[in-house]
């Protein structure tokens, strides 16, 4: 798999975190829908626990949220939209970092979609 905005938009960078920046995306009037999605609090908390990795392995969330992508199974590369040069090195950054197992495990967790129907069909049909 090739995956596509594998930062969610920017948000899995931390840029987010607390307010959105004017000069980002979803400050912008033709983007805003376009991140606004990522910003609920489901997000928030993937958002939360990746930027706890990140600080305490010492790295950027950008670089946690991408290293934990690539490890995945299945997932070849990654389409980032490195805008700036500095944007591309924190990128660049990922690919030399390995998590520990106990992070894969913990932000899988956190990020793991809520099972409803049909996942967790009881036999009986959904109300």
């Amino acid at each position: 798999m090739l995956a596509w905005s594998p930062l969610g938009r920017g948000v899995l960078t931390g840029k987010y975190r607390g307010a959105v920046p004017s000069d980002s995306r979803a400050a912008s009037p033709h983007l805003g829908a376009f991140v606004s999605q990522y910003l609920d609090a489901r997000a928030t908390s993937v958002v939360e626990a990746v930027a706890t990795a990140a600080a305490g392995l010492g790295r950027e969330p950008l670089e946690v949220a991408l290293a934990w992508l690539l490890a995945r199974a299945g997932v070849a590369s990654a389409i980032v939209g490195a805008r700036t040069p500095g944007q591309l090195q924190a990128s660049l950054a990922a690919l030399d970092l390995v998590l520990p197992a106990e992070l894969y495990d913990a932000l899988d967790d956190v990020s793991a979609p809520e099972a409803g129907y049909p996942e967790r069909w009881d036999g009986a049909p959904p109300l």
